[in-house]
C-alpha cells in the first residue's frame, strides 16, 4: 500500500499476532475488520496537523489532542476513529503497537 500523505504509519492486519488485541481494545468485532492504519507513536510529525500558512509568529509547539486511527472493514467501508492522546486507550495502544 502506498500512502504518500503519511510519513510514518503502520498497518495492523489480520495476519498480525496483535490484531485480536487491537480489535478488543477498540471494541471491534475482529471478523468485521480487514485492517487498521495508525501513525507510528514514536515518529509522529505534528506539523502535519498544522496549517503552515498560519505559523508566522505563532507558537509552533502545538500538539493534537487526539490520534486518528483508520479502520477498514471487510465489506470495503472505512471510518476514522479518534483516540484522545494520553487516555487509557491511547496508552494501551502504545504498549500493544509501540
Amino acid at each position: 500500500m502506498n500512502f504518500p500523505d503519511r510519513l510514518n504509519h503502520k498497518v495492523v492486519s489480520k495476519d498480525d499476532p496483535i490484531f485480536a488485541d487491537v480489535c478488543e481494545l477498540l471494541e471491534f468485532d475482529a471478523d468485521q475488520i480487514e485492517y487498521f492504519i495508525y501513525e507510528d507513536f514514536e515518529d509522529v510529525d505534528y506539523t502535519l496537523y498544522q496549517d503552515m500558512d498560519d505559523l508566522e509568529g505563532v507558537d509552533t509547539s502545538w500538539q493534537p489532542e487526539s490520534r486518528i486511527i483508520e479502520v477498514y472493514y471487510t465489506d470495503t467501508t472505512q471510518e476514522e476513529i479518534e483516540i484522545e492522546i494520553g487516555s487509557e486507550v491511547d496508552e494501551a495502544l502504545k504498549r500493544i503497537l509501540g
